[in-house]
């Protein structure tokens, strides 16, 4: 063998060992052009998070294999984001049905979702509670109650979500304003314990901010929740998000004002429904 060629596979070899691609559940979105970017000033994001690490603010890790494959990476990255931005901004953790939003959004359980549906569906269909449709594995693609999916568009009354691809070359400035959801390959390490790309991406994640080493750092849906990207790692995809609570509606304040002198006992107790609703 040559020592050019010699050279070549002892490269690859600290690379990593290709292996055979296994599937997580992320397909690629059609990117048409009226879809929203970071830049354009359409969505309206705001810097909320100067430090650009969102470390600090994770959810509740859950699993998203349980002993069978579910495919609805997409949904998991997407609801972690979105529990994450609610922490950060509102200072608790709800935790939102990842099997709700897996199924509404209609993933194949052999092949996945692409992270536009899932957002489009998160938008109009909103978030009911773990507790409410929780993680079933032998139920966990059945039709959803319609009682259920109720529950969904009354949360969509309390909150307006968004999200907007992001552009390779502006993801550390995306960073400050949301967790960053994004497509990588998994999983292939290198000698130094860091995740490496091998192929093409087949799995949804959510940036959380880079380390001292200028490392990205993700959030996951499987075990080693936070996890290690190697340096310069490319991240494809990426999208952010808004999450915004919405203000009662002056119709709803001008019927408490007609019911006399209590009528700030009333949104009160209004506000407190809409907490317990919630959380």
């Amino acid at each position: 063998m040559s020592k050019k060629r010699n050279k070549r596979y002892q490269r690859l070899a600290l690379r990593g060992t290709p292996q055979k691609t296994s599937k997580y559940g992320f397909i690629p979105p059609i990117i048409e052009a009226s879809d929203y970017w970071l830049g354009s000033g359409k969505l309206g994001t705001q810097e909320i998070n100067p430090k650009a690490e969102w470390l600090g603010h994770l959810p509740a890790f859950e699993l998203q294999n349980r002993g069978k494959e579910t495919n609805c990476c997409v949904s998991f990255g997407t609801l972690s984001a979105l529990e994450i931005l609610h922490r950060f901004q509102y200072d608790s953790e709800p935790n939102y049905s990842d099997r709700f939003l897996c199924a509404l959004s209609g993933t194949d359980p052999n092949s996945g979702n692409n992270p536009k549906k899932v957002s489009d569906t998160l938008r109009h269909g909103g978030c009911v509670k773990e507790t409410e449709y929780p993680f079933v594995l032998e139920e966990f693609f059945q039709k959803i109650p319609l009682n259920i999916e109720a529950k969904g568009l009354e949360w969509l009354k309390d909150y307006e979500v968004g999200y907007e691809y992001v552009a390779k070359d502006k993801i550390r400035e995306a960073l400050k304003r949301s967790p960053v959801g994004c497509a990588v390959y998994a999983w292939s390490q290198n000698d130094k314990g860091e995740y490496i790309k091998l192929g093409n991406p087949n799995h949804w994640v959510v940036l959380i901010g880079f380390d001292k080493e200028d490392r990205p750092m993700i959030y996951d849906s499987y075990e080693t929740s936070v996890k290690i990207l190697e340096k310069g790692y490319e991240l494809e995809f990426a999208q952010i998000y808004t999450l915004k609570k919405k203000p009662i509606p002056a119709e709803e304040i001008k019927e408490y004002k007609k019911g006399g002198s209590n009528w700030l006992t009333q949104i009160w107790n209004r506000l407190v429904e809409v907490w317990f609703y919630i959380f």
